[in-house]
C-alpha cells in the first residue's frame, strides 16, 4: 500500500437548491464581508440580495465589497481588508467564481496578519513572511471551474510587478462550501467553457504529478476527467441542462478541488498564470487553453505512462508509436468539439513581444518546482511553448 496523505476539512453542501440552507447552517461568525465582482452581476441576478436575506434569517449581519477584479489583485485585497475591519466583520464570504473566492481567502489572511499582502508571498518578489492564520471563510459558488471551494490556495496578482502567485496554507480551507448547481445556469457559454477546461486541467495535472503515489488523488482525478469529458459538451450545447451542470459542478468544485488539496498542478498552470498576470483581461481558463496543445506536445514523453492513462480515461486508444500521446489526442478532440481550439492569443489581446517576459516570470520568479517530470522544464522550454501557441 502506498503512503496516503489526506486533509480536506471543508464542509461541502452540494446539490440543486441547497443555497437555502445558508439560513440554518451554523456559521463561523456574526458579521460577514461578502466579496463579489465589480461587474455587479451578483446584484443583477438577485443572488447577492438572496444571500444577504438568508444570512439575516440566520441572525448574521453582512457588508458587501463589490470591487473584485476578474484576476483579483493585491490592491483589491487590501481595500477589502479595510472595509472588513471598519465594519467589524469576523468572517468572509466569497460569492461568485474563483476571483471572488480567492479574494475572500486573501482578505481572511490579512484580517489576522499585519502589513501588506505581498509581504507574505512565498516566491517571486514576495517578502516571505510567515502567515499566522486567517479568519473563517465561507464560499458560495456561482461558477464551476477553480476548485478553490475545497482547496487551500488563493491566487492573487500584484498589479505593480505583473506577478500572479499562489498563497497556500491550511487556514484558508473554507469552513463551509455551498455548491448549488442551480446558480450556474446563468453562466454564459464562454465562461462555462473556460472554467470546465480549468477543472479538467486541475485533475489531469494533479494525476500526472502524483505518479501513482496517493491513490485517493488518483481516484478523484480519474472520475473528474471522465465526468468532465462527458458532460462539458452537453452543457455547452444546452446551458439549461441542470443534470449536466450538476455533474460539471461536482467535478470542478469538489473533485478537482480535492485533487489540488492532495497534490499539485504542473507548470502548465504556472505559465498560464504568468500570462494572466501580465494580461489580466484574459480569463484564467482561456490562458490554459491557449497554450494547452503546445504544452502537452512538449511534455507528453516526460511521463508517458501517466499521460496515456489519463487519455484512456477520455476514451482514447493508447498508441505505442506516440508515448504519452493519448491525453493530447483526447484533449485536442474535446477542444475541437467545443470550439476551444478557435481561441487565439492575438484575439485575447496578448502581444507577441510580451511572451519573453511571461516565460521569465514563470520560470525564474515563480519556478517549475511543482513538476514531477524527470527532466525539468526551462525558461527556453516555456518560451518555445508560448511561441508555438501564439497566433
Amino acid at each position: 500500500m502506498k503512503d496516503i496523505n489526506y486533509y480536506i476539512p471543508t464542509r461541502v453542501v452540494f446539490g440543486a437548491g441547497r443555497l437555502d440552507e445558508l439560513a440554518t447552517v451554523p456559521l463561523p461568525g456574526k458579521k460577514a464581508l461578502i466579496c463579489v465582482t465589480s461587474d455587479g452581476l451578483m446584484d443583477k441576478l438577485g443572488i447577492q440580495q438572496r444571500v444577504i436575506t438568508l444570512l439575516q434569517q440566520n441572525h448574521t449581519e453582512s457588508v458587501v465589497f463589490d470591487r473584485v477584479m476578474p484576476n483579483p489583485t493585491r490592491e483589491g485585497v487590501m481595500a477589502a481588508r479595510e472595509v472588513a475591519r471598519a465594519a467589524g466583520c469576523d468572517f468572509v464570504i466569497g460569492l461568485g467564481g474563483g476571483s471572488s473566492i480567492d479574494t475572500a481567502k486573501a482578505v481572511a489572511i490579512m484580517m489576522v496578519n499585519r502589513g501588506d499582502l505581498w509581504e507574505y508571498a512565498s516566491v517571486g518578489s514576495g517578502g516571505r513572511k510567515q502567515v499566522n492564520g486567517a479568519c473563517p471563510i465561507v464560499t458560495i459558488s456561482t461558477t464551476a471551474g477553480t476548485g478553490t471551494e475545497t482547496d487551500p490556495f488563493s491566487v492573487i496578482t500584484n498589479e505593480q510587478t505583473g506577478e500572479k502567485l499562489d498563497f497556500t496554507l491550511d487556514a484558508i480551507f473554507p469552513q463551509i462550501a455551498f455548491i448549488d448547481p442551480e446558480l450556474t445556469l446563468s453562466l454564459p457559454r464562454s465562461l462555462t467553457m473556460y472554467q470546465g477546461f480549468d477543472a479538467l486541467f486541475h485533475a489531469a495535472e494533479c494525476y500526472v504529478n502524483n505518479r501513482g503515489q496517493n491513490r485517493l488523488l488518483d481516484i478523484f482525478a480519474i472520475e473528474a476527467v471522465a465526468t468532465i469529458a462527458e458532460n462539458l459538451p452537453r452543457v455547452l450545447n444546452d446551458g439549461s441542462d441542470l443534470e449536466a451542470r450538476s455533474n460539471v459542478s461536482y467535478v470542478a468544485n469538489i473533485l478537482s478541488g480535492f485533487t489540488q488539496a492532495l497534490g499539485s498542478c504542473t507548470s502548465h498552470h504556472i505559465i498560464a498564470q504568468a500570462i494572466g498576470g501580465l494580461f489580466p483581461q484574459v480569463a484564467h481558463g482561456a490562458t490554459l487553453l491557449l497554450i494547452a496543445k503546445a504544452y502537452y506536445q512538449r511534455v507528453q514523453s516526460l511521463l508517458p505512462q501517466e499521460f496515456d492513462a489519463i487519455g484512456a480515461v477520455m476514451g482514447e486508444k493508447i498508441d505505442p508509436a506516440r508515448p504519452g500521446g493519448a491525453f493530447l489526442a483526447g484533449l485536442s478532440r474535446l477542444m475541437d468539439a467545443t470550439g476551444a481550439s478557435d481561441l487565439t492569443m492575438s484575439g485575447q489581446g496578448i502581444t507577441h513581444d510580451g511572451l519573453a517576459k511571461v516565460a521569465d516570470i514563470a520560470a525564474n520568479l515563480v519556478g517549475f518546482e511543482c513538476d514531477s517530470y524527470d527532466h525539468p522544464l526551462t525558461e527556453q522550454d516555456a518560451l518555445e511553448i508560448l511561441e508555438k501557441s501564439w497566433r
